[in-house]
């Protein structure tokens, strides 16, 4: 299950709708914030004395080592290459990815990304045979239209 992070907005409007005397039930319906967070940020908004509004809780948790920007850069470079591995990514991005290890980077093309990993399908090769049948047939039908 994930969490919900409540934005500023959320706050505000939340706020807006409790001095507007709405009932805490229907702001939570309207909002689309749990109804518990909108019990604890009217009681942080009335502790605060009702003139500023409270501040978004801290996240929990280590916060993330790529930026959203660098991600976008990786992803870039994926989609026009679909063949590039990780370890391609981390060496071509030196000044992005220096500062983070070739598993990050792959969690990030995994997770973050939703890139998933294949390997190129094992085929036979062409034999003799079926190179000169091929040629055959080019010279058969190169003249036409």
């Amino acid at each position: 299950m994930s969490r919900r992070v409540t934005t500023r907005d959320d706050i505000a409007v939340v706020i807006a709708l409790y001095k507007a005397n709405h009932v805490l039930r229907e702001i939570s319906a309207q909002t689309g914030v749990a109804l518990r967070v909108v019990q604890n940020l009217v009681k942080r908004f009335r502790d605060l004395g009702e003139d500023e509004l409270p501040a978004p809780l801290p996240k929990s948790g280590r916060p993330k080592l790529l930026s959203p920007r660098t991600l976008k850069v990786i992803s870039r470079q994926v989609r026009s290459n679909p063949s590039l591995t990780a370890r391609e990514v981390k060496e071509r991005n030196p000044r992005l990815l220096s500062h983070v290890s070739l598993r990050c980077v792959q969690q990030a093309l995994h997770d973050d990304l939703g890139f998933k990993s294949f390997r190129a399908r094992r085929k036979p090769l062409l034999t003799k045979r079926q190179k000169e049948n091929r040629v055959k047939f080019c010279k058969k039908y190169e003249v036409w239209d």
